[in-house]
């Protein structure tokens, strides 16, 4: 009975520190760089946006992220995509052969996560790896996660060559929700092996695997040279069921595609799945309705030269500035006077003009004031603080004191010491001491002479 007290007791203690149930943990505010790379120490938590972030110029490695990701309207700039993230699930071909693989993304991998309301403009990547890789503008892979309201512009390029491996839009490859995005995106997909028989995947909003992808607005420019086997679409290369076993039924619905795929596919035992929507449906039960199309399938012939935007062989480029505005992200447009080739770079971050300010609150010796202002285009209320104010010198006048006479004390007297004596001193004293006594006698013997003449 005693040891069941106790216990008890030590349970009422603890259950201040236990956390209740449903509670929500208010989600971590990224306002700089640094927030957003100190995100993949903790990938498990909420985060939201709240500033534009310039990434021009930052290294980035793909996190594994199992949170939710708030962009919150905010958007991420000039991103550099390079290394991938640390995770390596396996993926599967349509012959459900698998392959430890690696992904580059924003996010390497979504795990259960949620990414919302992100805008990604300027995303840029060349990647070259020697094994199985997805690249994409957000996630290299998806499990059970969902991408929403997101957009993505930019150009991505993948050089591969090791028997899987593809480039999308938005997601690489894996299973869950991709809704309501906007893609504006350039892909292209090198094969750098002619010797090898690769199977390669590329899509508008995703390489391969299990996505559903609805509502969203896709303008494709793809570029595939490959010497294996192609599978290509304006929305997913290969629709297929994953995980394996899966019973649910796919969905791609309400999308708006636009733009082209160029590619070749050098194999005897051609393939060529390319198409507006699907490259390769390997499902029947999918529902795909409702999506509108302005897309060409452009197949090439010629195996010797990788194709890529630039048709010509020496592209010369000429930049215009595009100066961002109050609600516009600017840019620099580069055209190729040759082939007439264009494509937008250097994102820049909105830009406001305030020309009058107002003080509302005078600065002081002891603290700051502030002054307010209006963007002269768009009205947007901005604040300032302008620095303290300096503290006056202070100014010390002389003071006359009126003179004293000081008397010496005992004490000063007592340390008052003697003189140095000089050398010469007693001889000195000596010979006028003698002089003085040698005139009194002459004196006194001159009176005594007188007196006696008298």
């Amino acid at each position: 009975m005693k040891q069941r007290f106790c216990f008890l007791l030590a349970l009422l203690l603890l259950c201040p520190l236990l956390p209740v149930h449903g509670e929500e943990t208010a989600p971590v505010e990224i306002h700089t760089i640094e927030d957003l790379l100190a995100m993949a120490d903790n990938p498990g938590r909420s985060y939201i946006l709240m500033n534009d972030l310039d990434m021009t110029g930052v290294p980035w490695k793909s996190p594994d992220f199992s949170g939710t990701f708030d962009g919150n309207g905010h958007a991420i700039l000039n991103l550099t995509l390079s290394l991938p993230g640390d995770a390596t699930p396996d993926s599967y071909d349509g012959n459900a052969i698998a392959y430890e693989t690696s992904y580059i993304g924003l996010f390497g991998s979504l795990s259960g996560a949620t990414v919302t309301n992100l805008h990604l403009l300027g995303v840029r990547a060349v990647a070259e790896l020697d094994c199985p890789v997805f690249l994409a503008g957000i996630a290299g892979y998806m499990e059970d996660s969902t991408i929403s309201g997101c957009t993505v512009t930019g150009c991505l390029e993948l050089r591969a060559h090791d028997r899987m491996f593809g480039v999308g839009g938005i997601a690489g490859y894996g299973w869950g929700l991709i809704e309501n995005c906007t893609v504006d995106i350039t892909l292209i997909c090198v094969d750098t092996d002619a010797a090898t028989r690769d199977e390669q995947f590329l899509g508008g909003a995703y390489g391969t695997g299990f996505i559903d992808v609805v509502g969203c607005d896709i303008i494709l420019d793809g570029y595939i040279s490959e010497h294996g086997y192609v599978h290509s679409g304006g929305v997913v290369g290969m629709y297929m069921s994953y995980p394996y076993g899966m019973r649910k039924t796919g969905k791609i619905i309400e999308n708006s595609v636009r733009g082209k795929i160029t590619f070749f596919e050098d194999n005897l035992n051609r393939r060529a799945y390319c198409q507006a929507l699907v490259g390769e449906p390997l499902i029947d039960s999918a529902v795909i309705r409702d999506n509108t199309t302005d897309f060409t399938r452009d197949e090439r012939f010629d195996y010797n030269r990788e194709l890529r935007p630039e048709m010509c062989e020496s592209p010369a480029y000429r930049s215009t500035i595009i100066p961002s505005g109050c609600d516009s992200y600017g840019y620099t447009l580069y055209t190729c006077d040759t082939c007439g080739c264009s494509y937008r770079d250097a994102y820049t971050l909105f830009s406001h003009t305030v020309t009058q300010w107002t003080e509302t609150l005078a600065a002081t010796t002891e603290s700051e004031g502030l002054c307010i202002g209006f963007c002269d285009g768009c009205g947007l209320e901005f604040r300032k603080a302008t620095p303290m104010l300096e503290p006056e010198p202070t100014v010390t006048e002389a003071v006359t004191e009126p003179s004293t006479t000081e008397y010496p004390t005992a004490e000063s007297i007592m340390n008052v010491k003697p003189p140095k004596k000089s050398p010469w001193l007693f001889p000195a004293v000596l010979i006028l001491s003698l002089v003085v006594l040698a005139t009194l006698l002459l004196s006194h013997k001159v009176q005594s002479g007188n007196n006696q003449d008298n």
